[in-house]
């Protein structure tokens, strides 16, 4: 469950070796490009001011319960990353879980050199950490149109949806892959996670993707958007539960909600 208040600066001492680095710049607000180290297992990373926000929400709110997370994987898990913008969960989650098989998919470069600096810095990323420069899909296609902000910075709301949010004014084209072709390219028949934040494109793989291949999936940890009265996140649910899923969600914001899903 997401925290709020002062547990957010207790995950932050849990999970970072130098908590000085975020204290210090907040009461400051100097906005500069932040360097962390995670514990108890050591990789060291960067924050550029545009991606506080999801450093925050990872690191101190929590939106995944890493902890608990860490319980019920397997000690080498096979996981799949859907949006995974710098890569901090799979930082995080490596942190925790030191043999973890991580597939990432992320379609913005600027993100995405920012993983490849991850990997050039960590070992263990690098070779835990597989990076895919895709945006992934339901429905196979080629290429995807998406909609993002009109800068070079990292940034974590680009979407498939126009109109997700007002400061996406930037179209652009990337390569796609499909949910189904990932899962077809993995050679271990059962994916231990797949943890997902694709800003609304999550209704397009989970309900375009055949339920065969869904149900290959144990566990999913997927940030679920209200889009309207056919795509929202009691739909979403209720399509999980028919597949045989346990369904928990919390609410995030107005519109959006960290929802698990457990195979019964």
């Amino acid at each position: 469950m997401p925290v709020k208040g002062l547990r957010r600066y207790l995950n932050l001492f849990r999970n970072i070796r130098n908590p000085s680095e975020y204290l210090l710049d907040k009461f400051r607000n100097r906005g500069r490009t932040l360097h962390f180290v995670t514990k108890p297992n050591k990789l060291g990373f960067e924050v550029p001011a545009s991606l506080y926000q999801i450093f925050k929400e990872i690191f101190m709110v929590d939106v995944y319960n890493i902890e608990a997370l860490r319980r019920v994987l397997p000690d080498d898990p096979l996981v799949i990353d859907i949006g995974a913008n710098a890569g901090f969960f799979d930082i995080l989650l490596l942190s925790k879980t030191k043999n973890a098989q991580i597939y990432a998919y992320e379609p913005l470069s600027s993100n995405v050199e920012r993983m490849r600096s991850a990997a050039l810095s960590n070992d263990r990323f690098d070779k835990s950490v597989i990076i895919n420069p895709f945006a992934v899909t339901g429905t196979p296609c080629e290429m995807l149109r998406l909609y993002a902000q009109d800068t070079e910075d990292n940034q974590v709301v680009a979407s498939s949806l126009k109109g997700f949010d007002i400061g996406n004014t930037k179209e652009l084209w990337t390569p796609a892959i499909s949910l189904s072709e990932i899962m077809t390219g993995i050679p271990k028949m059962n994916i231990d996670l797949l943890k997902m934040d694709c800003e609304g494109s999550e209704y397009d793989i989970i309900l375009n993707t055949p339920a065969d291949i869904v149900r290959r999936i144990e566990r999913m940890l997927i940030e679920v958007h209200d889009i309207d009265s056919q795509f929202n996140i009691k739909t979403f649910s209720q399509y999980l539960s028919v597949l045989g899923y346990d369904v928990k969600y919390t609410s995030i914001n107005n519109f959006c909600y960290a929802l698990e899903a457990c195979k019964k």
